[in-house]
């Protein structure tokens, strides 16, 4: 009986399971840190523009506080006297005087006369001025103070020359804004005298031919 040979058994080796891979594609990392990135950026951004905004209202809101504050002193300065030195008369400081008449020829009119009257307020520079501590007494001036003598036979020449310098018809026609005229003409002897002028008001403007 021959030998039978064994059946050949054919084992199957199991198949291996592929391994999954657990790692990120690199497209998808590189996509992710954009977008972090952005975010971030947009975040500092927003953050600027707000800061800035509520910074700018702060400022208005202050500037708006600031500017009321210079409209009213300049409106208080405007309403009693010009501001000199930083220093704001009260009422009781502020002095008030006249002139007195000046006569005067209009420019080519030998026979004609002009007559005026101004009052003036004005006050001290510096209250302090040892100089002026009896040039009034309250709102009071005492116009034969030596220091007011000098003052109004300057404030006179000037206030001659500047009619004498208009015809009759040229001063009829300034009426008006002889006052703010006669202002600007005396504002620089007050200066010199350390007194701030304030208002100027016409009393009398008679011309007879």
């Amino acid at each position: 009986m021959a030998d039978e040979k064994p059946e050949e058994v054919e084992v199957q080796e199991p198949q291996k399971k592929e391994k999954k891979s657990l790692g990120v594609s690199l497209p998808l990392v590189i996509v992710a840190a954009v977008g972090i990135l952005v975010i971030i950026v947009l975040g500092v951004i927003l953050g600027v523009v707000l800061s800035n905004k509520f910074i700018g209202n702060e400022g208005a809101a202050d500037g708006k506080g600031n500017t009321a504050g210079t409209a009213q002193t300049s409106q208080a300065a405007g309403d009693g006297m010009t501001v000199e030195n930083g220093y704001l008369s009260k009422l009781e400081d502020v002095l008030l005087m006249e002139t007195g008449r000046i006569t005067t020829n209009p420019k080519g009119s030998p026979s004609v006369f002009v007559v005026v009257n101004f009052s003036i307020e004005f006050k001290k520079m510096d209250p302090d001025n040892s100089n002026l501590k009896t040039l009034a007494k309250g709102s009071t001036v005492d116009m034969e103070h030596p220091f007011m003598k000098k003052l109004m036979a300057k404030l006179r020449g000037v206030l001659n020359n500047m009619l004498a310098s208009y015809t009759q018809q040229e001063l009829l026609d300034k009426r008006q804004e002889l006052p703010d005229m006669v202002k600007e003409a005396l504002k620089p002897i007050f200066r010199e005298y350390e007194l701030a002028l304030g208002d100027v008001a016409m009393q009398e403007f008679i011309i007879q031919d």
